[in-house]
């Protein structure tokens, strides 16, 4: 990879979770209460080829989660992530064919103990809970939501060519 590709993937996936907090958080302290939900991947537990770039910039995203939790809890707002795994949604529609094939394939076959993607839905459905009372109390923390992808294969196979 060029040093243009690392700055691009680091600018989409890390810049841009500083820069949207830095544009609400002032308003969040003032009200003293706000909820911030970042979006990091759950390639963070696996071995992926040709994306060292991309887990870079989302391992990033937790360790920015983390840290910022720590500084405005005492401001009633709380700082927390999603790792999702494969799901259906624009994302994996710009891969080709062939590997979009694979993915769900690999899927059917075990590679999650569920046995399909994820759903926009059920990532939603996470940040609906870290927004909602019920979660007053949960800062800092990532959630995992894979589909079980991290409990069972470490390694993304490396005929599925994303990179």
């Amino acid at each position: 990879m060029t040093f243009t590709d690392w700055r691009r993937v680091q600018a989409v996936n890390l810049d841009s979770v500083f820069l949207m907090c830095a544009a609400f958080v002032p308003g969040m302290r003032a009200r003293k209460w706000g909820r911030i939900v970042n979006m990091a991947s759950s390639t963070l537990g696996s071995v992926v080829h040709h994306l060292v770039h991309y887990v870079a910039s989302k391992g990033g995203v937790v360790g920015f989660t983390r840290a910022l939790a720590s500084e405005l809890g005492n401001d009633g707002i709380t700082v927390n992530a999603i790792s999702p795994g494969w799901t259906e949604d624009s994302v994996l529609n710009t891969l080709p064919d062939e590997a979009q094939e694979l993915i769900r394939d690999w899927h059917k076959r075990g590679w999650t103990p569920m046995g399909r993607l994820g759903t926009p839905e059920d990532v939603g459905n996470i940040v609906s809970l870290f927004c909602s009372a019920q979660a007053s109390w949960i800062t800092g923390q990532v959630i995992c939501a894979d589909g079980g992808a991290s409990l069972m294969n470490p390694e993304v196979p490396t005929e599925i060519q994303i990179g």
